[in-house]
């Protein structure tokens, strides 16, 4: 079964290397991603199930897909919608 994310990235052009931009300069957007489902990882001391996912790899993935043409996405924020 899958989860939504709502993801915020920035958008680093083709081409474009670590060197050639400004953080500032590049366009931001928050898209939504079907991807897996959290994983419990851990109880903590107060007897709480902490949860992570989804993986780094599967984020940018997904961002590379949805936005074709060989731009990058730099992730920004996750959030569990």
């Amino acid at each position: 079964m899958a989860t939504t994310y709502e993801i915020t990235y920035r958008v680093l052009p083709a081409g474009v290397g670590p060197d050639d931009y400004e953080p500032a300069d590049l366009e931001e957007r928050t898209d939504r991603f079907e991807l897996s489902d959290p994983e419990l990882a851990s109880i903590d001391g107060n007897g709480y199930p902490q949860h992570y996912g989804p993986s780094y790899p599967e984020m940018k993935a997904a961002i590379r897909a949805h936005l074709g043409n060989g731009d990058e996405g730099i992730i920004v924020t996750v959030r569990q919608v």
